[in-house]
């Protein structure tokens, strides 16, 4: 049984390792948790910073850059993992026994409102992307933007109408609610949230209502679970208030619509959020990506079958995949 987290950060630590010197920090330190967490397939995404300290532009692509330098030198090393395109080429890393990651872009200030960059994102092999991160932006308006009359712009609907040319996998995680259901007016195919929770359970900005995950559902699309603490509980997050949200999403959008989406914030640099949302609090028993399995003991603790499990595991969001970038 394998696990595949649909929202990974992990590139952030590992690229300013690279910079530093450490040419080997992806392998000796991120691959071997990875491995303990039984995680073998995941989103791995380029956060664009948005906070105005920063040029977000800049800041994308030298990420991207970074992210490339990074991925040629584990091909150069022959690393077992494929950084794939196609749900043919997760079929071939499967068969190898090799870890398999999705490009995805967190967000896409870092575009400014061009939107024939993202022809440029999809030739570079990323297959994933969200308007927003919690900002708004050229596109549209995200989860930290109030206002109900801000959603997604005309803009935004040429680049959600451009990815589904493309055939690249829609996040809806980080959206405002308003953006939210204009989404679903424009994107006739299965969308995903990749690390989003239950605002019955817990009221956060971050977090989606049972109506919001009920169309994720409808869609044919799956909700990943996310692990940072500050969107699980207020005070005292623990692993139990993961398993919690999964069975609400099943009970409520059904047992095909939930996935794991971890978020791990261990991956992320310090200061690499800006000044919008800090680094969350951890979660007890599931402090890191090395605690992966501890999920999956409890679901089979709450009495989920192994093929439930394996469902929520992977299984969920491999069918979303296949469909998207067969």
């Amino acid at each position: 049984m394998y696990i595949f987290d649909a929202h990974s950060d992990i590139w952030m630590k590992s690229v300013e390792e690279r910079r530093l010197g450490d040419m080997d920090y992806f392998m000796d330190t991120h691959f071997p948790k990875l491995q303990e967490g039984k995680i073998s397939g995941g989103i791995f995404v380029v956060y664009t910073r948005t906070d105005k300290k920063v040029d977000s532009v800049r800041y994308l692509w030298r990420e991207i850059g970074g992210v490339m330098g990074e991925i040629r030198a584990l091909r150069k090393k022959d690393a077992p993992i494929d950084f794939v395109k196609s749900y043919r080429e997760i079929e071939t890393a499967i068969e190898a026994g090799h870890f398999f990651a999705i490009m995805g872009i967190e967000g896409l200030s870092g575009i400014e409102g061009d939107i024939e960059q993202i022809n440029t994102l999809y030739d570079l092999g990323f297959r994933h992307a969200s308007l927003t991160w919690n900002e708004e932006n050229h596109l549209a308006a995200g989860a930290a933007i109030e206002d109900g009359s801000k959603g997604v712009t005309a803009l935004g609907e040429k680049a959600i109408k451009l990815m589904d040319d493309l055939g690249m996998i829609f996040d809806v995680s980080h959206l405002n609610e308003r953006s939210f259901w204009e989404v679903t007016e424009i994107w006739k195919k299965p969308m995903i949230a990749s690390h989003s929770n239950s605002k019955a359970i817990l009221p956060h900005r971050r977090n989606i209502t049972d109506e919001q995950a009920k169309a994720i559902s409808k869609s044919g699309g799956v909700i990943g679970v996310n692990a940072c603490g500050e969107f699980l509980h207020k005070n005292k997050p623990h692993i139990n208030c993961y398993l919690d949200n999964i069975e609400h999403f099943v009970n409520v959008a059904g047992l095909e619509a939930v996935g794991i989406g971890f978020d791990f914030c261990d991956f992320l640099r310090s200061g690499s959020l800006g000044s919008d949302e800090k680094i969350s609090k951890g979660v007890e028993g599931l402090e890191d990506v090395r605690t992966g399995g501890a999920v999956l003991e409890g679901l089979k603790s709450r009495g989920f079958s192994g093929t439930d499990i394996e469902k929520i595991a992977h299984g969920n969001f491999l069918r979303v995949i296949r469909e998207i970038i067969y």
